[in-house]
């Protein structure tokens, strides 16, 4: 089935349909040669924080969580975070949480500026050949995580892997930022060099890719 992730009709269905993290919304199974990874943060200090690890089952629908899921989310909790929790994210476009978030003035005209230009700049994906759309997805999550590193009130971040090796080697260095390699071994209950060999047959071994899924949705992935 070809599924038609350019679509606010399809997205609204499948979050309406799963009552799991979004991100995880296509990680019933083990990831495939053609799965996208990434991993996003999302933090309020009135709403906590949402840590998440996650796949997409191709290219096309990480464009499509990006445009009509995280962006949505992000920007909402971005808006209305700041003063009340946000325990549920409504259906709107993300052109109509912008438009209502300035005319409640809760965001300036440069935020909203920048929301809608970071929306846009997604949406145009969909007309690029697919190696120029993955080079200028590369461009855009940059300067996004720039735009939005916020402070010690709030901030979003979104980085894309290409593979599941890519995502299990960032793990490993930015945990080492702060922590120790015994204190990533406890979290995701197993040593280094059997992490790291789980990621690089992840999308060959449905073994390992059953418990590479594990490992992100329920050691790593972190909403508080």
């Amino acid at each position: 089935m070809r599924e038609n992730y350019n679509s606010l009709t399809f997205w609204e269905n499948v979050i309406s349909k799963n009552k799991t993290i979004r991100g995880h919304m296509f990680m019933q199974k083990p990831p495939t040669e053609r799965s996208i990874y990434f991993h996003s943060l999302m933090f309020g200090d009135r709403n906590g924080i949402n840590n998440i690890w996650g796949y997409f089952p191709n290219f096309q629908s990480i464009i499509g969580y990006i445009q009509y899921s995280f962006l949505q989310e992000s920007f909402y909790r971005w808006i209305y975070g700041k003063e009340r929790l946000v325990t549920k994210i409504p259906s709107l476009t993300v052109d109509k949480i912008i438009r209502e978030g300035e005319k409640e003035k809760k965001i300036n005209k440069d935020t909203a500026f920048n929301m809608r230009r970071d929306y846009e700049f997604v949406r145009s994906l969909w007309n690029l050949p697919s190696n120029r759309a993955e080079e200028e997805l590369k461009k855009f999550v940059i300067d996004f995580n720039k735009k939005w590193m916020g402070d010690n009130r709030e901030f979003i971040y979104f980085k894309i892997f290409w593979t599941a090796e890519e995502l299990g080697e960032f793990v490993i260095s930015s945990t080492l930022l702060t922590g120790t390699e015994e204190e990533l071994e406890a979290k995701i209950n197993m040593k280094i060099d059997e992490w790291k060999d789980i990621c690089k047959c992840a999308s060959t071994d449905p073994v390992k890719g059953e418990k590479f899924r594990k490992v992100l949705c329920k050691d790593l992935t972190e909403v508080f």
